[in-house]
């Protein structure tokens, strides 16, 4: 008797172990909802991304093309200056002869 009563209890515990895996388990639409939203987000999230660092590299490219064209501006005043006094100069000598 006394195996038979733990017998039942062994069964009883199992099935109650069994119904709280089953009760606790993630179940199959959980896991597909969540694979779901994590794909969606993705898909949103990835052309923000994608978007914004192209954004930053072509800020990058023309923030060291305008600091060449100021460079550029400035050696061109620079080389003008000396021009109008090679000119200068020249119409000078040639005033003196």
């Amino acid at each position: 008797m006394n195996a038979e009563i733990n017998a039942k209890e062994k069964t009883e515990l199992l099935d109650n172990i069994e119904d709280y895996i089953v009760q606790e388990s993630l179940s199959s639409t959980i896991i597909r909802n969540l694979i779901l939203t994590i794909v969606f987000s993705l898909t949103i999230l990835f052309p923000k991304i994608y978007i914004s660092s192209e954004i930053y590299l072509k800020s990058v490219k023309i923030n060291k093309l305008l600091n060449e064209y100021y460079s550029l501006k400035a050696e061109n005043s620079l080389l003008a200056s000396k021009i109008e006094k090679i000119k200068f100069k020249n119409r000078m000598e040639k005033l003196t002869f």
